[in-house]
């Protein structure tokens, strides 16, 4: 796309549909379809701290309409998450983060191995 509504990250949050709820890290420039709400940090938040907080939030009791089901800034924008000193924010969320690249590892490794099995399982029997 040439043009973009959002030049900074950002927390997207589904808001209609089979996947209500569920939340993404956007890095850079993006733009969001009309089923999405993005969120940014203010200056003296960590963006990635209440990402990892909003993993956990039950956006359930959020959830209105009976066929397609939607969640309203309106209704949970006024939820408290707890938010320490950005210090210990900071702390946090690169702990988090490391737990998280250690995971995407090791699902790379366990993949290139499965790939590795069945590629010696099919020349054992030639």
């Amino acid at each position: 796309m040439d043009s973009y509504k959002i030049d900074n990250d950002s927390i997207l949050i589904i808001k209609d549909g089979a996947g209500v709820g569920k939340i993404q890290f956007g890095i850079g420039k993006l733009s969001v379809i009309g089923t999405l709400n993005y969120l940014i940090a203010k200056s003296d938040t960590n963006l990635k701290y209440i990402f990892f907080s909003l993993k956990f939030f039950n956006f359930e009791k959020y959830k209105v309409g009976s066929g397609i089901p939607h969640i309203y800034f309106k209704d949970y924008g006024e939820s408290l998450i707890f938010c320490p000193s950005i210090d210990e924010q900071r702390n946090i969320e690169q702990l988090l983060s490391s737990i998280d690249e250690k995971i995407n590892i090791e699902k790379t490794l366990l993949q290139k191995y499965e790939m590795q099995k069945k590629h010696l399982l099919q020349n054992l029997f030639i």
